[in-house]
């Protein structure tokens, strides 16, 4: 079976893009092992280790166009309020279209 076509996402967690449950991931370190985790997944929710919900959605490329609800609009990876997850410094590059 195929999946779609492009690159995974990185996880909203680790920041990693191997395949992997991103919904239940449950690392303690960023993919490389460089940095803590800022969030994490409870009940599938995203959270910060002091128990702040954050927007799913503003962690994709895509972001959130929703102005105003209680989740916050802060990077799962790194805790910054100028991006998402998939804009990370800390997120693991995209692997180059031509790689086998």
């Amino acid at each position: 079976a195929s999946f779609a076509s492009g690159p995974l996402p990185c996880c909203a967690v680790c920041l990693g893009r191997n395949p992997h449950r991103t919904i239940e991931c449950t690392a303690s370190h960023t993919w490389d092992g460089q940095h803590e985790t800022f969030a994490e997944r409870i009940r599938k929710g995203l959270w910060t280790k002091d128990g702040k919900q954050l927007c799913t959605a503003w962690q994709r490329d895509e972001g959130c166009s929703t102005p105003k609800h209680d989740m916050r609009h802060v990077c799962s990876g790194c805790g910054a309020a100028t991006h998402g997850a998939q804009k990370c410094v800390r997120a693991q590059k995209e692997a180059p279209a031509n790689a086998v």
